[in-house]
């Protein structure tokens, strides 16, 4: 009969469910007392997940968790919390006693990877274990409106543009003043030749009247020239 008690004892430690707890620890990013009430943890595997809320104390509750290998996400409006790997398991308390007792071990996860890729040990030890879930990163749902600032203004190509042509309109008279003499002749003598587009050749009535198909085609006006010159005389040869 005692036997019997003993072996039902140790059956039921067996078939006993661990129990955990998630804490939210104090740190300069969050502060847990002030994250809403709607904040939540999951444990998730095949079947249904098991569902906390935050409690008074910052922390969320799992009782009854059966053995297996869980994931554990933090769901929280204002902050993002590392996911966390937890396996639950039976280990025996002394080894060849044949007491067994619930075993809960605890890692960083990462999502997208493989399951087997395991970070940073989180915990390991019994019922009642505590496991920190950190908070990673604030979350922002609105893009702050930027201000006027005169470098993203001077930015715009159409505005260095206009402001160089400025700086030429109103610098070159400048120039010209303090150019030595010789040079200034020079400049003045390159208008004159329409080096600079000005004087008797006129740049733009040039580019206006360029034909680009005739171009293309090995054309050009002294060989239409040549080819009228020519043509009279072709037809005297013949005759």
């Amino acid at each position: 009969m005692k036997t019997s008690l003993t072996a039902l004892g140790s059956f039921a430690t067996f078939t006993s469910a661990a129990r955990f707890l998630l804490q939210i620890p104090t740190t300069h990013l969050v502060n847990p007392s002030t994250l809403p009430s709607t904040t939540h943890a999951t444990l998730q595997a095949s079947g249904p997940p098991l569902d906390a809320y935050l409690t008074r104390s910052n922390t969320f509750n799992f009782n009854n968790v059966s053995a297996g290998s869980y994931l554990a996400t933090v769901h929280c409006r204002d902050y993002a919390f590392e996911p966390l790997r937890i396996d639950v398991g039976v280990e025996e308390a002394v080894e060849g006693s044949g007491e067994q007792k619930d075993m809960i071990k605890a890692w960083q996860t990462f999502f997208g990877n493989e399951w087997d890729n395991k970070g940073e040990s989180r915990g390991e030890g019994g019922n009642g274990l505590v496991i920190d879930a950190r908070p990673v990163v604030a979350k922002y749902y609105y893009q702050e409106r930027q201000g006027f600032s005169p470098l993203s203004f001077l930015k715009n190509p159409m505005i260095l543009m206009a402001v160089v042509s400025m700086g030429l309109i109103f610098g070159m008279p400048k120039l010209m003043e303090n150019m030595d003499p010789e040079m200034k002749e020079e400049f003045e003598e390159m208008q004159k030749n329409g080096v600079l587009g000005s004087g008797s050749t006129n740049t733009a009535q040039q580019i206006q009247n360029f034909d680009l198909a005739s171009w293309m085609a090995g054309k050009t006006d002294s060989g239409n020239a040549n080819s009228r010159t020519q043509s009279p005389a072709g037809p005297a040869k013949k005759r």
